[in-house]
């Protein structure tokens, strides 16, 4: 088999051709110094998925290299930080109960109230890059707009942002298996003073916040304090990264492709389908944990209790068994949210909607002041390197205004 290195910096930047490789020779694999087993096959995945009494959702390992020349499995425990799990690491009945409590905070009427706000701040944002003729999509919006806007659901100060920022970015950084053995220190210490943080923001909500909302279910017994932080911790993190990496990915896409940029300026009702398609090419998270809670089998292979399991929705959603010319942009497919990219079963992810809103309005928009984008002469955009997320970090578009009728 060929050799299997996801550390690899080749793979790191651009993970499918080990993905395609994996699928094809081994689909369900286990990597000899960690024992992590990689699902990497789409209907392997959504099995897995679908069986959270198999395979538990809670966090018991970090993957990490480091600077070594072997990764290790490195034993999580969000205790030692003052954290629990909660909904995406909870398993059943909690994570019932908890998914039921936060279900209000992405009602369809709810996600729909946040519309005015999202296409005001990226309004501003593109009319003044549009007049420069540049733009630095990631810093100045991908990842400013999804913090902000969660911040300002939680009722947090707005000039806490950019602490918000760092911390989830610390939070990632955890994950990421390639961190520095001093950066690991600096982000365990800075995840601590998020933890710190949120606790007194629950200890003192903004009415009407979600954070509100929480804080009641704490003061009613439905939550524990603990799991209260571990929410908002959940909700800064997944929600402002899976949607900053969404948006980065998908215009990353439109500005090497002017055919297809052409045919959503004429057809905008279709910039929603290919959201779904920019999600299943440039999945945001590669891959979620679960630990096996007894003898199982998954694609013919049995896996013993315990095992690490690492679902890869990156690799799943580029399966051609599931996806015909998994490669291609196309925007006719039957089932355009079919794919994987929010995770699947009872851990899909419950921040989807606003996600998708955030995107549509940003892809639009910048669409609609344009009459082309490309990216910058002599750049070539780069992803920070990590196991964990799929993430521009620079991606720099030299931008053409549209003509407007005098």
């Amino acid at each position: 088999m060929t050799t299997i290195d996801p550390f690899a910096p080749e793979a790191l930047e651009d993970p499918y051709p080990l993905y395609d490789t994996l699928r094809r020779e081994r689909p369900v694999h286990q990597l000899p110094e960690t024992g992590i087993w990689l699902v990497t096959r789409h209907d392997d995945l959504v099995e897995a998925a679908s069986k959270p009494e198999l395979f538990s959702s809670h966090i018991s390992a970090i993957v990490y290299r480091g600077e070594g020349p072997n990764p290790a499995v490195i034993p999580a425990d969000p205790d030692a930080i003052g954290a629990v799990d909660v909904l995406a690491t909870q398993d059943p009945p909690k994570h019932s109960a908890q998914r039921r409590l936060m279900k209000g905070v992405f009602s369809a009427s709810r996600v729909a109230s946040y519309e005015p706000f999202i296409r005001e701040f990226v309004e501003t944002r593109i009319a003044a890059a549009v007049r420069r003729g540049t733009m630095e999509w990631m810093s100045e919006l991908s990842n400013d707009l999804p913090v902000t806007l969660i911040g300002r659901i939680l009722g947090f100060p707005e000039e806490d942002n950019p602490n918000l920022v760092s911390w989830a970015d610390a939070g990632v950084d955890l994950l990421s298996g390639v961190a520095t053995a001093e950066r690991m220190l600096q982000a365990w210490q800075e995840m601590v003073a998020f933890l710190a943080y949120l606790r007194a923001r629950l200890q003192e909500p903004t009415p009407g916040s979600v954070t509100h909302d929480i804080a009641g279910a704490v003061a009613r017994g439905e939550l524990n304090e603990r799991e209260g932080v571990s929410l908002l911790l959940q909700l800064v993190i997944a929600g402002s990264e899976s949607t900053a990496s969404l948006m980065g990915s998908a215009v990353r896409v439109l500005a090497g492709d002017a055919a297809l940029q052409s045919s959503l300026r004429v057809d905008p009702t279709r910039v929603g389908v290919f959201v779904e398609e920019a999600l299943r090419l440039e999945s945001p998270f590669r891959g979620h944990f679960r630990v096996t809670t007894q003898p199982v089998e998954i694609g013919g292979v049995h896996l013993p209790e315990g095992a690490r399991v690492m679902l890869m929705w990156g690799a799943a959603n580029r399966d051609a068994d599931a996806f015909p010319d998994p490669s291609v942009v196309n925007l006719d497919r039957e089932l355009p949210k079919s794919h994987v990219a929010f995770g699947s079963g009872i851990h899909f992810c419950i921040g989807a909607p606003l996600a998708r809103l955030e995107a549509n309005i940003a892809i639009g928009e910048l669409l609609e002041a344009t009459s082309s984008f490309c990216l910058a002469g002599g750049t070539h955009p780069a992803h920070v390197p990590s196991l964990f997320v799929r993430r521009l970090a620079a991606l720099d578009l030299e931008l053409e205004e549209v003509e407007r009728d005098a």
